[in-house]
C-alpha cells in the first residue's frame, strides 16, 4: 500500500479538528486530527493556530494515520489524543 501526504499552503479546520489529505494508491482520502489531539498533544493552546500545532507534530500525526489507513478505518481518517499521546 502506498500512502503519500500532500503538503498544503492552508489547511481546512471544521468542529472536528484540522483536515489534511493523503494520497493513498492514488485515491485521496481525507484524513482529520482532533482538537483536542492538537491542544493536549502538540500544545495547540501555546502557539498561535492549530496550523502550527499540526506543523509541529505533523511526522507523529502522519505516522498515526498511516497505521489507521493500514487497519481500515473508514473515512474521514480520524486521529485522536489517543493515536499521538507519548507511552
Amino acid at each position: 500500500m502506498e500512502i503519500k501526504f500532500q503538503e498544503q499552503e492552508r489547511y481546512d479546520i471544521n468542529n472536528e479538528g484540522l483536515l489534511f489529505q493523503a494520497l493513498v494508491n492514488g485515491e485521496k482520502v481525507t484524513c482529520v486530527v482532533t482538537r483536542e489531539a492538537l491542544w493536549e498533544g502538540f500544545s495547540a493552546d501555546q502557539v498561535l493556530s492549530l496550523e502550527e500545532a499540526f506543523r509541529a507534530g505533523r511526522e507523529t500525526i502522519e505516522r498515526a494515520a498511516v497505521v489507521l489507513i493500514e487497519q481500515g478505518a473508514p473515512q474521514p481518517i480520524v486521529v485522536k489524543r489517543a493515536h499521538v499521546a507519548p507511552i
